[in-house]
């Protein structure tokens, strides 16, 4: 059994495809995916940073002044009238366990605050946050909304549990899965291995 969150799957992502960052550096090799495994502690970018002021602004009004005019607002105004925040979902396939915290949840829908360098539509159609539609389906939410800035704009995208297809997601889940069988050795935090959950009570959605 392995205990899985979408933020270490969407690093996986970048190491396999060899991104690269701004100054065309390769943004996540191995060593620092294995770091982000063993959640070895590392300084919060100004980027990170950014992107934790914008979600604090939205939701509680703090330090709101400090964002470009308006674009606190236009966040707001696409947030559900009424919400819990930071709720949990967890959701199962085939030996593996995928849980998180949702940044909003409410009426029939949940939402993920993003912010970015620079936009493009579509952007997260692959990222592995949609696995929580698959846990959140048991509380009657079909629907999860990113809204995303980039400090000059607000943009929505929504992704639906009845026309997303996961299959893409789940291919990248089990080279994962392979990832850290591979590299077992060198992974300390052994929290990502379940050894307790009887693997017959697993299912696949």
């Amino acid at each position: 059994m392995y205990r899985i969150y979408p933020t270490l799957l969407n690093s996986f992502a970048y190491y396999e495809s060899k991104t690269l960052d701004s100054q065309g550096n390769i943004l996540v090799d191995i060593q620092e995916m294995l770091d982000r495994i063993n959640r070895v502690r590392k300084p919060t970018t100004a980027a990170q940073q950014k992107g934790i002021d914008f979600e604090k602004a939205v939701v509680t009004g703090e330090n709101e002044d400090d964002f470009k005019e308006g674009i606190i607002e236009k966040a707001r105004a696409l947030l559900p009238t009424k919400y819990k925040t930071q709720f949990y979902s967890e959701a199962k396939y085939k030996n593996c366990l995928i849980y998180g915290y949702v940044d909003l949840v409410g009426s029939d829908r949940a939402v993920d605050l993003k912010s970015t360098r620079v936009y493009s539509p579509n952007r997260f159609s692959l990222n592995h946050q949609n696995f929580y539609l698959l846990g959140l389906k048991k509380y009657g939410i079909k629907t999860l909304d990113y809204v995303i800035t980039d400090f000059e704009e607000v943009y929505k995208e929504t992704y639906s549990f009845d026309n997303y297809d996961f299959t893409p997601l789940y291919q990248q889940l089990d080279s994962f899965v392979d990832f850290l069988e591979q590299n077992k050795k060198m992974i300390r935090d052994k929290k990502i291995f379940d050894s307790k959950t009887d693997n017959n009570q697993l299912s696949m959605f």
